[in-house]
């Protein structure tokens, strides 16, 4: 069974690359990088794959200024590791 990250615990930011990646990446990305780590600048929708999401980062950042516009994600089902950072962002917000 495939989780998907509630979009109402993302930053307006990550759900634009989220939005990016479902809507334009993942059927050119999953099947030959399931696993690996893109980072998508929001902004243009160039993006980098990497092994991890700091080589993605660093990668899509040589190519752009960093203005905090660019959004790492896993491509693929989201990670335990994914879902931890979620849980703890999550518990961390106030309602």
């Amino acid at each position: 069974m495939q989780t998907r990250l509630q979009d109402s615990l993302l930053s307006p930011l990550a759900e634009q690359g989220r939005a990016i990646y479902e809507g334009k990446l993942k059927t050119i990305l999953e099947p030959t990088h399931d696993g690996e780590a893109v980072a998508i600048h929001v902004d243009t929708g160039d993006y980098a794959v990497g092994n991890s999401h700091s080589i993605a980062a660093h990668t899509l950042l040589s190519r752009h200024e960093q203005d905090g516009r660019i959004v790492t994600l896993t491509i693929g089902a989201p990670t335990d590791a994914d879902l931890r950072l979620i849980t703890r962002v999550a518990a961390g917000r106030k309602r």
